[in-house]
């Protein structure tokens, strides 16, 4: 990605991370600053989906993966990236949550309890950065076609169909319909847009 990047004329620099791995936050957050000089835009898109089923069939093991990929390592790195953006008094923040933090699943609750523990981050955050500048946000996207999602969204036409059938639109999400959404809370336009969790779910959530 970052070559396609250079290749257009954009400035780019792949850094590895695991989010789970707080070392390895620390490091990449030192690295994007070393590479750049400042971070305006901090889009946290990395996740765990832990593991599908009830949340009673599921020990604590379990829980300690979901939260060190959706929660902990995000947290990191925001603690790592927002003191130089409150130092300029400028900077956006969004989390990459999900629709599942609105709604109860027998699927997947234990990423929804993860994601809404997002929401409830962004609103926190919100209210402590929003006098320096700095808007914090979440997109809660319903079921997008991505390489996360594959095994439980798309791999399976019939699935897909399926789960497209309920969508008020009749299809699932592609990340372009994500993306719009995520430049604007980044841009100046979305500045004013401060501690909310917006669903990009082709209307999934009101059906």
């Amino acid at each position: 990605m970052a070559a396609q990047l250079e290749s257009e004329g954009i400035r780019a620099r792949g850094i590895a991370c695991d989010i789970a791995d707080l070392a390895s936050v620390r490091a990449f957050a030192d690295q994007a600053l070393g590479a750049f000089g400042r971070v305006d835009a901090l889009v946290l898109n990395a996740a765990a989906e832990g593991a599908a089923g009830p949340l009673l069939s599921q020990g604590p093991e379990i829980f300690d993966v979901a939260m060190a990929g959706n929660v902990r390592g995000n947290l990191a790195l925001v603690n790592a990236l927002a003191p130089q953006m409150v130092a300029r008094k400028d900077g956006s923040i969004t989390f990459m949550s999900s629709i599942a933090a609105k709604r109860g699943s027998t699927f997947l609750g234990m990423y929804s309890i993860t994601k809404a523990a997002v929401d409830q981050a962004v609103r926190s955050l919100a209210l402590e950065l929003g006098a320096s500048g700095v808007n914090v946000n979440a997109i809660n996207p319903g079921p997008v076609r991505t390489e996360f999602s594959r095994e439980a969204l798309w791999g399976d036409p019939e699935r897909e169909a399926q789960i497209a059938a309920r969508n008020p639109m009749r299809r699932i999400g592609e990340a372009r319909d994500v993306a719009g959404l995520a430049v604007l809370l980044a841009s100046p336009a979305g500045r004013f847009i401060n501690g909310q969790s917006v669903s990009v779910d082709g209307g999934l959530s009101v059906a």
